[in-house]
Order: structure tokens, then sequence, then C-alpha cells
């Protein structure tokens, strides 16, 4: 935690020089307010302080984060949605956003059209943890013996309509295989459940685990990204091993109500491209398991676009409900 909170202190240190044109327009003449729907000190929590840290040097005013958590995130995407496109209401979107108009009956706010996505922040694979006693110590011999077992295996997620849970239910599908979710409450749970062998194997997020899987307390079986992820090199990706192309990530986004300027939208995209590009925050976002990511506005828009639409079929054909 104190490396951490260094970490992030360290990212209120000037980063940019001069102020772009509309900044010199008029826009911010008062804080800005960065919004996301989860709790305090979770990923989505700690990238939008870093995004926030930069609003000082960039822009002449400062941003401050304010959490909603409830819903599956759609609490604090509701606030936004409904919010004024003046530039001082922004959004830190996660890819729980894509899930939620598969996973409730209504919502408040078109997922797509209520929003202006700015850019991309980062991204994260999930990965496929097993206890070390299970009886299978690769993602090969996992599917080999969940095929030849009738019943399923059980393996665990954090919960139903998960990020990691819906890569769960990708791969299965893809894969032909019966799985047996149990879902926990929360990832603190769920890591317990794995290490006791309550359940014997678990789709996560990476975050957090790496002392675990170093000390051998866990193994690491694939992560769910088509490519290695760089903070545990040595655990193969599903696609290198049982389902080519298979590529699922959780991903973050900086977002606003819909009808954001262009000239605002503009300078906020090079403000997270210029930032991620820093080794500090660089680290600060592998720090969260994480891979800076940033992309223009237009690309941004339409990668969510894609986003809810693929998430949305599969949810409904896999006839997946939010837990009540």
């Amino acid at each position: 935690m104190k490396r951490r909170n260094l970490l992030i202190g360290s990212l209120a240190a000037p980063a940019f020089i001069g102020a772009p044109a509309w900044a010199q327009s008029g826009w911010p003449t008062r804080p800005v307010k960065i919004v996301h729907g989860f709790g305090p000190g979770g990923p989505v929590d700690l990238l939008a302080r870093l995004i926030a840290a930069q609003f000082p040097e960039k822009f002449g005013q400062p941003a401050y984060v304010e959490g909603k958590p409830g819903a599956g995130g759609t609490l604090g995407a509701s606030q936004v949605a409904q919010a004024a496109p003046d530039g001082y209401t922004l959004f830190l979107m996660a890819s729980g956003h894509a899930a939620a108009p598969g996973l409730y009956p209504s919502l408040p706010f078109d997922p797509v059209n209520d929003f202006t996505v700015v850019s991309m922040v980062a991204r994260s694979p999930f990965a496929i943890i097993a206890n070390p006693n299970a009886p299978y110590k690769t993602i090969q011999e996992l599917v080999q013996q969940a095929k030849s077992q009738p019943d399923g295996l059980i393996y665990g997620s954090a919960g139903v309509g998960t990020g990691m849970h819906l890569a769960a239910v990708l791969m299965q599908s893809r894969l032909g295989l019966k799985l047996t979710h149990v879902p926990y409450r929360g990832g603190g749970a769920l890591n317990t459940a794995v290490i006791a062998g309550e359940v014997p194997f678990i789709f996560t997020s990476l975050a957090g685990m790496g002392p675990l899987l170093e000390s051998g307390r866990l193994r690491g079986l694939a992560v769910t990204s088509k490519n290695r992820f760089p903070g545990v090199p040595d655990v193969p990706s599903v696609a290198e091993t049982v389902l080519p192309d298979f590529d699922v990530s959780a991903w973050y986004a900086l977002a606003g109500p819909k009808g954001l300027p262009a000239p605002l939208v503009s300078s906020l995209n090079d403000m997270v491209r210029v930032a991620i590009a820093r080794a500090d925050i660089a680290e600060g976002i592998r720090a969260q398991a994480a891979i800076p990511w940033a992309a223009p506005a237009a690309e941004s828009q339409a990668f969510v676009a894609k986003e809810i639409a693929h998430w949305t079929q599969v949810i409904r054909a896999e006839k997946i409900t939010a837990p009540t």
C-alpha cells in the first residue's frame, strides 16, 4: 500500500507545459469530477485517480474522483449519462459496462449512445488459477479432464456477470465443456476459497496474484488475453494452448456524457495519451496488473460499442441474469 500511495502521489508532478486552446477558451474554471461505479481502493478507483492527478498541470484545475458503487457499476454510469456535456463530469468506464445491457432487463441510459468515449486507458487479462493440489497442472490437462467428466468441473469467480465469469462462460461454450460455476462475493473471498481448496480452480483478476503464484500457494494455468501477460510471463495464454484467437480482457476507458464538444474530447484524449506514456504512470497501471492502452476517440467509441454488442449476445445466449 505504501508503494501504491507513493506511485499515485508522484503523479501530481508537472507533466505538461502550456495550456491547450480549449483550456484557453475557458474550460475548466472549476474542479472536474471523474465518476466510476465501484468502491474505493480497487483497480477502477486507482486508475481514475491516476487520470485525475493529471488535471492541475494539463488544465489548471484539479479533478476529483467519486465512486458510486452498486448494480454492477450502472449507478455511476447513470449519473454520468444524465450530466451536462460541459466537461465537468467524466466517467472512468470499466468493461462491466458492456455486460449491463445483457444482465439487466432495463437500464436508465443507452450504454452506447448516451456516452462519449474519449480514450481507452488500460486493459487487463483474466487468469485461470488453480489450487496446487488440483489434479491438473496445465490448462490442457484441465480441459482434457473437463471433457472426460460428464458432470463437469467446479470453478469459482467473483460473482455472476463479472468479467471473469463471462470469460469462463465464453471459453466453455467454444470448447464444448460443462463447468459448474460457484460465485463468491468479491475477489478476497474467491482467493481464500481456492487457497483452501473449496474450489479447485478459479477465473479471476491478476491483480495481487503475483506473490501467491511466486510462493507456490496457487498455480497459474492460463491468461485469457491473446498473448501472455508481461507480469506473469511463464503463464501461457488460452489462445496459444487450447483455443486459438481467444482474447478476453477487462478494459478501462475515459468517457463523458453524449455531446461532449470535439475540442474537449481531443484535448482529453491527448492528456490520456501523453500521461500513460510516462514511466511513472505506466508503472502505476502495471501495478494493477494492467497494460497502458491509449486509442483515438473514434476508435475507442467503436470498440466499446462492439464489446457491448458482443457480450449482450453471449449473456442472452447463455441466459445469464444479474444476481438479485
